[in-house]
Parts: C-alpha cells; sequence; structure tokens
C-alpha cells in the first residue's frame, strides 16, 4: 500500500514540529544553566584547584623536593578542568580560561624547574600561579555566586 505524498509530507512536517517543541520546551534559562553546570562538577573542579593551588602557595617557601609535587598536582588538576563544558556565563568562562591558563603556565613552569634543579624557574613558576591563577580563579568564583544569586 502506497501512502499519499501529502500525507507523508505532513507526517514529515509534524515529526519536525513536534521535534522542535520538545527541544524548545527543555530550554533553560542562563541562571539554570549555571546551577547545573556548577553542580554537576564545576564547584568539585573550582574546590580541587584552589586546594592544589593553595598548596602550591603554601610551599613557596619550602626546598624544590616539596614544591615540585605539589606544581605537579596542580598541574594535573588544571588539565582535569580544561576537559571540563565550558561555563555558561561569558565573563565567568574568560576568567575561568585566563585562571587555567596562570596555573598550566606557572606550574608547568615550576614542575619543569623542580625537575632541573632550577630555582629561579621554581620560583617564577609559583609567582605565575600566585599572580596569574589564583586571582582569576577567585574572579571566577564570584562571577559564579553572582550567576548563582541572580536565580535566587
Amino acid at each position: 500500500m502506497r501512502v499519499p505524498v501529502a500525507t507523508r509530507v505532513a507526517f514529515a512536517v509534524a515529526t519536525v514540529a513536534a521535534g522542535t517543541l520538545m527541544l524548545g520546551g527543555c530550554s533553560q534559562s542562563p541562571a539554570e544553566r549555571l546551577e547545573e553546570w556548577y553542580s554537576s562538577g564545576g564547584e568539585a573542579q573550582i574546590r580541587k584547584l584552589n586546594e592544589d593551588a593553595g598548596r602550591v602557595n603554601e610551599v613557596s617557601m619550602r626546598t624544590i623536593d616539596v614544591q615540585g609535587p605539589a606544581c605537579q598536582d596542580l598541574l594535573a588538576q588544571t588539565t582535569k578542568a580544561e576537559k571540563l563544558d565550558p561555563i555558561p556565563d561569558e565573563a565567568a568562562q574568560r576568567y575561568w580560561k585566563e585562571a587555567l591558563g596562570g596555573f598550566r603556565r606557572g606550574a608547568g613552569e615550576c614542575a619543569d624547574g623542580a625537575a632541573k634543579k632550577e630555582e629561579a624557574q621554581v620560583a617564577r613558576g609559583i609567582t605565575a600561579v600566585q599572580t596569574e591563577g589564583l586571582p582569576k580563579l577567585v574572579n571566577t568564583v564570584s562571577m559564579i555566586k553572582a550567576g548563582l544569586a541572580a536565580a535566587k
């Protein structure tokens, strides 16, 4: 049995329309998307980055054999954070990328310097973590908190 072309076209149009309605009905507000990002791994990732960067800051006046592993941990955590979906808030995402870049540069330089026993390179790396990464992470958290507060 052949189905008339008009019936097939009507069915196709109805199917597309239903799919569009289903997708449209599931749209989230920017605040809801931010909340979802934050609660589905964002918060934990921020917390871990803050802990690892704080540890690098904490060991800044210690010896290379303590500084190197702290920088390696931060570098590994930065790699994990870079794999997260982008933050669904443009300003927060910009600060997030800058924070991750600062952590990557600083922790990378520190870890490399520790492997070569180059104290000056380790110190430059730690300084980058402190001045490029941590302040931008603070800005990221501020932007996220403001976005989440606006949703309430």
